[in-house]
């Protein structure tokens, strides 16, 4: 365990840099492709993989909202709509490397070629995690830190 996701990646973690102790780092799915973009032309293929072992990884959704009692709700609105639009979410993954919410926004080729979507991801119902999280969080704290 170590601070950040950065110190693991490009620190501890062999597979990027080849430096590290550890084979296993746990990421994005999208990682080989960002390897490969930010390589700035020098790899064409990454130099790590994803072990997408049925249940063993979770699609990560991120949200946009308006807050109850927005000023402008009807603004919050249109910035919504913007930003579901094609356009706009065609920039998303290489930006912050996850995918579009919308689906008719293109995927840049690095994304085509190396980033991978879990075949079987894993499926907890959002009020499971909410009453086992804090159990499940000091059942974790426990095993990592003694």
């Amino acid at each position: 365990m170590t601070q950040g996701w950065s110190e693991s990646y490009y620190t501890h973690f062999s597979g990027s840099s080849g430096a590290g102790a550890y084979p296993l780092v746990v990421s994005y799915t999208t990682s080989p492709a960002a390897e490969v973009f930010f390589s700035e032309g020098r790899l064409s293929e990454p130099p790590t993989g994803n072990l997408l072992v049925p249940g063993g990884s979770f699609r990560q959704i991120e949200f946009v909202g308006i807050l109850r009692g927005a000023r402008d709700e009807a603004a919050a609105r249109q910035f919504i709509d913007f930003m579901l639009q094609p356009e706009f979410q065609a920039d998303i993954p290489l930006q912050m490397f996850v995918y579009p919410a919308n689906p008719q926004a293109p995927l840049p080729d690095v994304f085509v070629r190396f980033a991978e979507l879990p075949a079987e991801p894993a499926d907890l119902a959002p009020d499971l995690i909410e009453q086992r999280r804090d159990q499940w969080i000091a059942e974790w704290t426990e095993i990592v830190l003694r």
